[in-house]
């Protein structure tokens, strides 16, 4: 299809009617209207659907966005500072493709819209992101509008949650592991077992470990029980992580060794 010729009208018109048998095939495949509680949890990126009779149903998610009864506006996931990084990101995808195609409601935060602009945004998303369902969920004024992308296990669900920790200072966020000597100073060094950036989700956990523990590891070839012993694994949240990597890191180091030389 050359969209160079398509209306922004005419895309969303076809995207609704793609959606539409779809989201029938998948209302019945998962026989969602049996489950009479849902959860979403933003933290883990991960739907629950829940039954009396104690059935469950996972998914991976994406949140599209909110539609606002009171103000009649559609605002972009991506555009709520609310809505954390973690689930929206994938609608980058949808916005270049509006930047791309001279879509502006695909590019702006909020747009004025009515009720059906929830579900004609959820079907360009689904379209773009290959989701196989969507879900719409209430939520005082708003309208909250989901995508699923992949089916979990209960399993798969359960080892979510557990990569989820309670820190003090920033609340339920991801976990990640350092060594024992990074929580306790600066400019150590900072080693990691892949290269992270706060705005990319990882699929591993964050892990890293100071100078020391690197040589360590050198010295026994390999992580095992002494090296390990060494480093005394502690765990902390994915924000913290970031801020201890700042510390730590030898270009900081550097930088403030020539601040305190001045």
């Amino acid at each position: 299809m050359d969209l160079s010729k398509l209306s922004f009208k005419d895309y969303k018109d076809n995207c609704v009617a793609e959606l539409m048998p779809l989201q029938d095939e998948f209302m019945k495949l998962y026989d969602i209207n049996s489950y009479e509680e849902w959860f979403y949890d933003h933290d883990i990126g991960a739907f629950h659907f829940k039954s009396h009779n104690g059935k469950n149903l996972y998914f991976k998610y994406v949140d599209v966005g909110s539609f606002s009864t009171n103000t009649s506006t559609w605002k972009w996931s991506w555009g709520n500072e609310t809505t954390p990084a973690s689930v929206s990101k994938s609608l980058e995808k949808v916005k270049a493709f509006g930047q791309a195609n001279h879509y502006e409601p695909l590019t702006r935060g909020l747009i004025d819209g009515d009720e059906y602009t929830g579900w004609e945004m959820t079907a360009i998303a689904v379209k773009m992101l290959n989701a196989f369902g969507a879900y719409r969920v209430p939520s005082d004024h708003l309208f909250i509008y989901f995508i699923f992308t992949n089916a979990l296990t209960s399993d798969e669900y359960e080892a979510l949650k557990d990569k989820v920790l309670a820190c003090d200072t920033h609340g339920n966020r991801k976990t990640a592991f350092i060594c024992q000597h990074l929580t306790k100073s600066s400019f150590l060094g900072f080693h990691e077992a892949f290269e992270t950036d706060p705005e990319i989700e990882p699929e591993n956990d964050y892990q890293a470990w100071c100078d020391a523990c690197e040589k360590e590891r050198l010295k026994e070839g390999e992580w095992n029980d002494t090296s390990m012993a060494f480093a005394d694994i502690k765990i902390v949240c994915d924000l913290c992580y970031f801020e201890i990597k700042k510390r730590n890191q030898k270009s900081n180091q550097r930088k403030f060794a020539r601040i305190w030389k001045y």
